[in-house]
């Protein structure tokens, strides 16, 4: 198991995210919908582009409910600790969904997705508020391969940590 790689700030994200603008405006989304902490410095970015509202999912894993409350010299330490009940465990929304009109469409966006698990959970969620797969347009700043089937749309193929 590989230690974190550089970290890439907030600023750097937003960049990032603003690069997708084009990608992303083909398909006309109506609303930005960002995943969790993650994606809402993306999300937002996005959005302003775009020129469309923000909306935000919390879709997260629960050791990240744990590691948000740590300083980031823990993070670090805990990372394979994190990684490991990634693998374990499922996310979970909390919160309450946003409101969309079921003839929405939609940009889903998150920093980054590795396996796709937390961004089929978001489809999940956002099919059970009567928005169709192909209503929603999936972008992230990092993919992995194994999530390459679900997203539309990338900036970085390779392993980037983002700061939390």
């Amino acid at each position: 198991m590989a230690f974190p790689r550089p970290i890439v700030d907030e600023g750097t994200t937003r960049a990032l995210a603003r690069s997708l603008a084009p990608k992303v405006a083909a398909f006309a989304p109506t609303v930005v919908v960002s995943l969790g902490r993650g994606g809402a410095a993306a999300g937002e970015a996005l959005a302003s582009a775009l020129r469309v509202p923000a909306l935000s999912l919390d879709l997260r894993y629960p050791m990240s409910r744990i590691l948000s409350r740590r300083g980031s010299l823990a993070r670090a330490l805990m990372w394979p600790v994190k990684e490991t009940a990634y693998r374990l465990t499922r996310p979970s929304f909390e919160g309450r969904a946003p409101d969309l009109a079921p003839d929405v469409r939609v940009a889903l966006i998150d920093d980054s997705a590795s396996s796709g698990r937390t961004l089929r959970i978001a489809l999940e969620v956002l099919s059970g508020l009567g928005i169709p797969r192909d209503r929603v347009y999936v972008a992230v700043l990092r993919c992995g391969p194994r999530a390459r089937a679900l997203v539309d749309a990338f900036v970085l193929e390779r392993p980037v940590i983002f700061e939390c």
